[in-house]
């Protein structure tokens, strides 16, 4: 079940045998079902774990309503970004938008893997440059000043969102609410 996260890794830097073993070894495979909390706001996130299959959602509140942060799908690594490395409570909530299969790697057998195989911190600086490239191209995509322009962004490089997510989160993520996002669809 692991072997599409095995593949993407020696993609990035050829891992010895052993260090494939420890991956076994030490990453667990766990099933949520759609709408299931995979991190709660205020806990600390004490993994990183990869998408085999399925759609989570992250999000926070403000005041009451809920802001979609990201999307992540198949392939993606998911945790609390802020949560995970200062070891803090965060503010995000990770939710499964279908029913999601998910590895599991704790935080403390990350750490035991970047000291003992140098492969494995090659392929930790190759998903975090990604991560940032990413995030990056998301800050600016949602800074910019038309609504319009927000959602041909997602349309261009994200289409399968639409129609795998429901639009008031899409909405959220967009900045917008879902009457504006509703007459820009409209226009098409």
């Amino acid at each position: 079940m692991l072997t599409p996260v095995i593949d993407y890794f020696n993609s990035i830097s050829a891992m010895p045998q052993e260090l494939v073993d420890d991956l076994l070894k030490l990453t667990n495979i766990k099933e949520f079902k759609k709408d299931d909390i995979i991190l709660k706001a205020g806990k600390v996130s004490n993994h990183t774990c990869w998408i085999l299959k399925g759609l989570v959602r992250h999000y926070y509140l403000k005041d009451t309503e809920e802001i979609t942060t990201k999307f992540l799908w198949e392939g993606a690594a998911i945790t609390s970004v802020f949560s995970y490395y200062t070891r803090k409570p965060g503010n995000e909530n990770i939710v499964a938008l279908e029913d999601t299969t998910l590895a599991i790697l704790h935080y403390d057998q990350m750490q035991y893997l970047y000291k003992t195989y140098p492969a494995f911190n090659v392929i930790g600086r190759v998903i975090t440059e990604q991560y940032l490239y990413m995030l990056e191209i998301e800050v600016y995509n949602l800074r910019k000043s038309k609504a319009e322009d927000r959602y041909q962004f997602i349309v261009k490089h994200f289409p399968h969102l639409l129609q795998r997510v429901p639009l008031k989160y899409i909405s959220t993520y967009l900045g917008m609410n879902l009457e504006t996002l509703s007459r820009i669809r409209g226009k098409k």
